[in-house]
């Protein structure tokens, strides 16, 4: 059984995903910003009946470089139970975090 699903892809567009079972599909985005720059990347597998989304984001701004990532899951049947974007009719997955982690480059460097 194939999975549907909703993202947020560039520019805040909803982009819809279709996943085979074993198929994994990757995606990234960011660049420039005023204050430096943001770079996201995602990639999602079909798995033993759930969604499995490793993702990593990278970004640097006035106060320095960070980092955060982590693993989210959503089941077959909870791909259309997270934040409703009613204004477009969209539905997205009510993802369940894991396995999260985070670094603040310029804290690490001050000892914090």
């Amino acid at each position: 059984m194939n999975a549907r699903f909703w993202t947020m892809g560039r520019n805040s567009n909803a982009v819809k995903i279709t996943l085979r079972p074993g198929q994994t599909l990757r995606h990234s985005y960011g660049g420039r910003t005023d204050e430096g720059y943001n770079w996201t990347a995602e990639a999602w597998t079909l798995e033993d009946g759930a969604v499995v989304c490793n993702w990593h984001n990278d970004a640097r701004d006035c106060d320095g470089r960070y980092s955060r990532g982590g693993v989210s899951y959503c089941s077959l049947d909870s791909l259309r139970a997270g934040w409703r974007d009613d204004a477009d009719g969209v539905a997205y997955p009510a993802w369940k975090d894991e396995d999260e982690y985070q670094r603040d480059f310029t804290a690490e460097a001050m000892g914090y």
